[in-house]
């Protein structure tokens, strides 16, 4: 790291890299023992000056280190779509056997229904803005047959409220 280092900043400041050393060397003191190192000082006026050290950590070996080979994550929320699926209710009908989700390409392709009504499970994909939806097995296959839905649909509040105690729950 420290070869890295004096390259760079001869680099940088086009000198050579014995150079570097000669005018950046520096000893410096951490808790009563003395390690060679760099330090760069740029003096401010009426402030303190700015100093950059390197160097000055002892590469001994301690015995009693902790490692922690296993970080924690840095996420713990599960994604809008997880949340959904985790919540294993279908969006059209409300039964909780066998969800599966439904997905689209685009969606632009919800809104190529010419001279005849949506279908209601389109209505439902364009009101929530999403490209997929979590079915039951009728409902998805009712959906993928062009068929009219065989089971009850629930409102669309329901639905927000059905999602809204799957978020409190995960």
């Amino acid at each position: 790291m420290e070869n890295s280092l004096t390259r760079t900043l001869a680099q940088k400041l086009q000198i050579s890299v014995p150079t570097v050393y000669e005018r950046y060397k520096a000893e410096l003191v951490v808790d009563g023992k003395k390690y060679q190192g760099l330090r760069a000082t740029i003096p401010r006026q009426d402030k303190e000056p700015l100093v950059a050290t390197w160097g000055g950590i002892p590469l001994i070996w301690d015995i009693e280190a902790t490692i922690e080979d296993h970080p924690s994550k840095l996420w713990t929320k599960h994604s809008e779509l997880v949340q959904r699926l985790l919540a294993g209710y279908c969006e059209l009908c409300g039964d909780t056997e066998n969800v599966e989700v439904h997905h689209i390409r685009a969606m632009k392709d919800l809104h190529k229904y010419p001279g005849r009504e949506k279908p209601e499970w389109v209505k439902r994909m364009i009101a929530l803005k999403r490209k997929t939806m979590p079915l039951c097995r009728t409902c998805h296959e009712d959906v993928h047959y062009g068929r009219s839905l065989k089971r009850q649909t629930i409102k669309i509040a329901e639905v927000k409220a059905l999602q809204k105690r799957a978020i409190q729950r995960y």
